[in-house]
């Protein structure tokens, strides 16, 4: 039930953004915000990520928001998970992996903000 929810979610999402790239770019957000979107969600992703190792290296009630905040790095982690019992090599291939992706998920944000149009804005029609 829950992967067939998921598959839904995620055809849904496939067709809104199939209907957004119809739309033509306002070409109101450039790469100076293609940057700044990419280095904040990496520092928050990375940041997660190794305050997550710390917390959960240790016994204890620390382990289960360490291991939460280790979750924010998913689907990306997966592909290091080779790595996983070496912590440090582990943690230097995630954050290098969540660094790269970091600027996909910055670039899909920016390109679905350039379609977004917003109500009651008048565009002359040609």
């Amino acid at each position: 039930m829950i992967l067939f929810l998921l598959c839904l979610l995620t055809a849904a999402i496939a067709v809104w953004l199939l209907h957004l790239s119809a739309r033509a770019p306002e070409r109101r957000h450039g790469w100076a915000a293609l940057w700044r979107l990419a280095s904040l969600i990496g520092l928050v992703r990375i940041s997660a990520l190794l305050i997550g190792q710390a917390a959960y290296r240790h016994p204890g009630p620390a382990q289960v928001p360490g291991y939460l905040l280790q979750m924010l790095g998913l689907p990306e982690i997966v592909f290091v998970r080779s790595a996983r019992f070496e912590p440090r090599r582990w943690a230097v291939l995630a954050s290098t992996v969540l660094a790269l992706s970091s600027f996909v998920w910055a670039a899909l944000l920016i390109w679905v903000a350039n379609r977004i149009r917003p109500e009651g804005v008048n565009r002359p029609k040609n």
